[in-house]
């Protein structure tokens, strides 16, 4: 996860404390060896907004670039690009199978 972080949403990895950052957000990864019961990684959906076409465009562009250093591993690509009139969703999933969305909402012109 830390490298799809890195790679994907060029977060700063700091190794000795398993954290990472990028401006104000930080994360700190912690493991659960038995996750209670009825979670697993499947239910896992990481869900943001984002403000434009441009930030979707470098999501997809880095994300496909994350699969092709990952490329010697078992990764199934997943990426998804849903639009309608109202919004565009794009969904892709990192090593462990968690999903990753955003979303950017439609401006209708009257």
């Amino acid at each position: 996860m830390m490298d799809f972080l890195s790679d994907v949403f060029e977060f700063e990895v700091d190794s000795v404390s398993e954290s990472v950052q990028r401006g104000p957000l930080f994360f700190k990864l912690c493991e659960i060896s038995t996750p209670p019961l009825g979670l697993s990684n499947q239910g896992v959906v990481f869900s943001f907004k984002v403000k434009s076409e441009q930030e979707l465009k470098e999501i997809i562009s880095k994300y496909n670039f994350f699969l092709y250093r990952k490329s010697q591993t078992n990764i199934l690509e997943k990426i998804d690009l849903v639009q309608n009139e109202l919004q565009t969703t794009l969904t892709i999933s990192d090593i462990d199978h968690r999903l990753w969305r955003f979303e950017l909402k439609t401006l209708l012109n009257f």
